[in-house]
């Protein structure tokens, strides 16, 4: 049924030739500087020209530095000295490119910041995710995999980057609530690739002869860099983690199903939405300054699911590839009157088919927040009307909610099926996954008895399963809008 799309689509091309158009509509150039050229970029640099298609007043130019500082300062002012409408920077150090940033920015030039931050604070807008959050809750679950106890070696992202401090600085604070782990921690590292990680754990070998239980590193290539070296001086049975989790062959939710690492964090790259950010700006729209994104872990509990996802996600990109090569072919052969009326069609069109599907995901999702919630917190009593299917499934939850280590496995295994099947009976009956499911549950429970009971947070926490305060706290403010404390002290007053 999909291959049609792009033939209605070339049909509503041709019978719009015969309209008039009006004025040319304004274009925003907007100048992209990303600090390096990888995979991660890559994906993004995709989706930030992906935009494009959606909104054609849109003009990218995207450079990138290639970790160099020097070559960054120099794009950047390029685009000043282009008059940019808008400018958006990864920097690739917050001090170095501090200054540049600035710059722009007394220019009158918005600017914003994806990813890492400079050192100071002239910029538009920030979008990215909490590192500092990421490092700690990988570190929590890197010392509940390894038992509590043992080495772990943490090999660090590129020396004064952001992210690599902030990701140190996480994970330590997770490490110190576990005082039978050891942290052997190497040196910033000049780069984010695999040869800095294999250089960083040749030292830690040649300086340290111990028994390694876990390698964290700031990414996946970095980790892996480790395993190859770890590998060469006879090391095994060493448990591998990263942060990207890239759905691209070779990207680190392949490396998980393959069993090279036990698990990743998604490092979300976003380009949609922050193109969503930057023409909110240049439109004078409301927007928020700090633009904060959520990240999950990927294990071989879910990594089947996210693999097969994104399959269906690269499918619907390949199709507006198509439908775009071929409008491409098309334009070339009519004048500029017709252009932007083929143009405002197209743009309608997809503006419909995205709002049709974001309209359906919002009822579905009310519908299923609305059953979720009666389900966890209403009385027993109070009378359901759902398949024993999921009634089995929520009873299992209750029964195991202060178990941190219940997982989507166990849950299988308590209803007689596979990963994957559960996953897809679940999201079929109610619209959620498993884990969605049992993260509302756990958090359900958490508010009724910080409401009933004078336990401590910490408890109550620790209670419903949550492996550290400090991420029940922040999934609560998520779901609730209010933390713990404020339920609590709302109770006393």
């Amino acid at each position: 049924m999909k291959h049609f799309y792009p033939l209605l689509i070339l049909l509503a091309v041709i019978a719009t030739t015969c309209f008039s158009c009006g004025e040319k509509p304004k274009k925003y150039r907007i100048g992209v500087s990303q600090c390096s050229e990888d995979s991660w970029r890559f994906k993004q640099n995709n989706e930030l020209r992906l935009s494009q298609y959606a909104d054609t007043r849109i003009l990218l130019e995207i450079t990138s530095a290639d970790d160099s500082d020097e070559q960054q300062i120099k794009q950047i002012n390029h685009f000043i000295d282009e008059k940019v409408d808008l400018l958006i920077v990864s920097p690739n150090s917050a001090a170095s490119l501090n200054d540049v940033v600035g710059k722009a920015y007394d220019k009158g030039i918005p600017v914003v910041l994806f990813d890492r931050k400079t050192s100071g604070e002239k910029y538009t807008a920030f979008m990215g995710t909490d590192n500092t959050q990421l490092g700690n809750m990988l570190g929590h679950y890197i010392a509940r995999s390894i038992g509590g106890k043992g080495v772990v070696v943490e090999i660090q992202g590129l020396k004064s980057s952001s992210p690599s401090v902030d990701r140190h600085r996480g994970f330590i604070e997770a490490m110190n609530d576990y005082p039978e782990i050891k942290v052997i921690t190497s040196p910033g590292s000049a780069d984010w690739t695999v040869k800095s990680g294999e250089k960083a754990m040749n030292e830690i070998l040649s300086k340290y002869d111990v028994e390694i239980a876990a390698v964290y590193g700031h990414n996946d290539r970095l980790a892996m860099g480790a395993r190859s070296v770890a590998e060469a001086h006879g090391k095994k049975g060493i448990k591998y983690f990263g942060i990207d989790a890239l759905p691209t062959p070779g990207g680190g939710m392949e490396l998980v199903q393959k069993g090279l690492m036990e698990a990743t964090c998604i490092y979300p790259t976003r380009g949609l939405q922050l193109m969503k950010l930057a023409t909110n700006i240049l439109d004078g729209k409301k927007y928020n300054k700090e633009n904060i994104l959520t990240s999950t872990i990927v294990d071989r509990n879910n990594v089947d699911i996210l693999l097969s996802q994104n399959i269906e996600q690269q499918r619907v990109s390949d199709d507006l590839e198509v439908v775009k090569g071929k409008l491409d072919e098309y334009f070339s052969q009519v004048n500029f009157q017709q252009k932007v009326i083929v143009a405002f069609i197209v743009v309608l069109v997809i503006i419909i088919a995205l709002v049709t599907i974001a309209y359906r995901f919002y009822l579905q999702k009310l519908m299923v927040n609305e059953e979720v919630t009666k389900d966890v917190v209403a009385p027993a009593d109070t009378p359901q009307a759902e398949s024993p299917f999921l009634e089995r499934f929520r009873a299992i939850l209750q029964q195991n909610l202060h178990d941190a280590d219940f997982n989507v496995e166990r849950i299988g295994e308590e209803m007689g099926m596979s990963r994957v099947q559960l996953y897809r009976k679940v999201k079929q009956l109610s619209g959620m996954t498993p884990v969605e499911l049992l993260r509302k549950s756990r958090l359900a429970r958490g508010k009724q008895l910080l409401e009933a009971s004078d336990k401590s947070v910490s408890e109550i926490a620790y209670d419903t399963g949550f492996s550290a305060p400090s991420y029940f706290a922040k999934c609560f403010k998520d779901e609730y809008g209010i933390s713990p404390g404020e339920v609590r002290g709302n109770r006393t007053n």
